[in-house]
């Protein structure tokens, strides 16, 4: 039987030569028809069957193990590591021919452990941290939560020059090889870094805290011979403890500031600053060994600034988060690891010439013993709760001389501040009973804190903002003052509570060990009160 092409032919023949027989000829057109549509089904269905017989060829071929090449082996083999275990194997001499096979690369290979095919590098594999390069040219990695370390090669080519403590790089599937150098990652919670300089007289009142760290910082800068004369070792960190809002962020800003202008002077160059600040909770992270990497990650960033000659302070608010005393943390498992994570970086640290730790807090009696013993936190600095002078000193930081006033600003301020220190039944925020027996009784005057100044003058502000838009005249008056001072006290969130007694001991400058219990006065309280007033006058 011939092929389809050469019946075709026999068909055009037969109708040339029955041209005058029109009846056979129909007939004969709608055979050549039928066999073409048969020639182009015939040409489908092949084409199917040619790709179901791949497929079955491809479904019955085994599986290609996949294996990084270590080097040379012995008699022309080479040495392949799969899946954990090491081989010697063949290479097929048709790879040989093309390309030549280097320590790092990839290559297929069959039942028989035969190298079939070289394959193109990984994108993606097992993290490890660069630990340190020994001398015959292999490295020594750790793992993402530092507990094992391996020595392991790098791939052939691949550029290690730059390559430092702590890099974070990527290994084959055997871990035995670098593939290559993961690129720098930023850490996921944002650090402020930014330095905006802070004077002193901005911090308003705690002179006694200033002064304690003035001269710890100071002494090293200005009077460097005769410390070096004395053997005197410069301190490393600073933990400033008190209530809240009460300016321990702005003195360690003010410090930084004091630092750069000093050194300026001494140097005769401009010096910048950078201040690392972090809060404690942002640490904290579920994760096995994250925690962990975010304080190296901000020592590390403190060092590169030192190394760019900047001056750089790292300031961790609510310290006692992260660094509590281990018996105190329900997840031991987590404490167990940062607070030896962290002393070991301040370890590191020479002295304030490199690196300022301060650490903030509102309970110091929690954080652990470890992080406050001499030559970690060396200096401990109580930020208390400010007096009427200190009070007098933070208002006119928020209150300039510049702003419209209906008196001068001292008029303007001492009514506030007879106002605010007043011992009065509506002033009256808690009672306190201690364990000697008696009571103490707290007002206004003792929750003060500069955070709730600043506060008090900008709803002041406000009031004379809205009467001028109103139409009335632009300009403070006392009576703003006033009602600022009752409004942050009545409408604010101030006190937790009852129940909750740590939350108090956060506000009370007072040791807990003398508190037997603490409530909010009631009427009756208030009601006997006024009535010895009256008696008494």
């Amino acid at each position: 039987m011939g092929d389809p092409t050469h019946i075709i032919e026999l068909i055009d023949q037969i109708l040339e030569e029955t041209s005058g027989q029109p009846r056979l000829q129909e007939k004969i057109y709608d055979l050549r028809d039928v066999l073409l549509q048969a020639q182009q089904d015939a040409h489908q269905y092949a084409l199917k069957i040619k790709t179901l017989e791949d497929t079955i060829a491809k479904l019955k071929s085994p599986a290609h193990r996949i294996g990084t090449i270590l080097g040379a082996g012995q008699d022309g083999l080479y040495r392949i590591v799969v899946g954990g275990t090491e081989y010697q194997a063949a290479v097929s001499p048709e790879i040989l021919e093309k390309d030549v096979l280097n320590v790092g690369d990839q290559v297929a290979l069959n039942e028989g452990f035969v190298a079939i095919a070289k394959l193109p590098l990984p994108k993606y594999g097992p993290l490890a941290r660069i630990s340190v390069r020994l001398a015959d040219g292999n490295w020594l990695v750790a793992g993402a939560t530092a507990n094992s370390e391996a020595m392991v090669l790098p791939r052939e080519g691949l550029d290690t020059s730059a390559f430092k403590e702590g890099d974070e790089v990527v290994l084959d599937p055997s871990q035995k090889i670098i593939i290559d150098k993961l690129p720098r990652r930023e850490a996921k919670t944002e650090l402020e870094d930014d330095f905006v300089p802070v004077r002193w007289d901005q911090v308003g009142g705690q002179e006694k805290a200033i002064e304690d760290v003035r001269k710890v910082i100071e002494y090293p800068i200005l009077h460097k011979e005769l410390l070096e004369k004395m053997d005197y070792k410069l301190p490393k960190g600073f933990l400033f403890y008190g209530p809240p809002g009460c300016g321990k962020t702005l003195i360690g800003k003010a410090i930084l500031s004091d630092i750069i202008r000093e050194l300026s002077k001494v140097q005769n160059r401009g010096l910048q600053g950078r201040f690392i600040h972090v809060k404690g909770p942002e640490i904290l992270n579920m994760w096995l060994g994250e925690s962990e990497r975010k304080i190296r990650e901000i020592f590390k960033k403190a060092r590169e600034y030192r190394e760019k000659d900047h001056i750089p302070f790292i300031f961790i608010d609510e310290a006692e988060s992260i660094l509590g005393t281990r018996q105190a943390w329900r997840g031991t498992h987590i404490a167990n690891t940062l607070v030896p994570m962290f002393c070991a970086e301040m370890d590191g640290v020479q002295s304030l010439r490199d690196t300022v730790v301060i650490l903030a807090t509102n309970r110091p009696d929690l954080i652990d013993p470890a992080v406050l013993r001499p030559g970690r936190i060396d200096r401990k600095v109580k930020v208390g709760r400010p007096n009427r002078q200190d009070s007098k000193a933070i208002l006119k930081v928020y209150l300039k001389e510049n702003l419209p006033m209906e008196r001068p600003l001292d008029e303007m301020i001492e009514p506030l501040l007879d106002y605010l220190f007043a011992k009065k039944t509506d002033q009256e925020l808690l009672v306190v009973a201690l364990r000697n027996g008696e009571f103490e009784r707290m007002y206004w005057k003792d929750f003060i804190s500069g955070a709730i100044l600043e506060s008090v003058a900008r709803r002041a502000k406000e009031r004379a903002v809205e009467r001028a838009i109103a139409g009335e005249e632009a300009v403070l008056k006392i009576d703003d003052l006033l009602r600022s001072l009752e409004s942050e006290f009545t409408e604010s969130a101030l006190l937790p509570a009852e129940s909750n007694m740590e939350d108090w001991l956060q506000l009370l400058d007072k040791d807990p060990r003398n508190i037997a219990r603490i409530r909010k006065p009631s009427g009756s309280d208030r009601a006997a009160e006024t009535t010895m007033n009256r008696s008494i006058i």
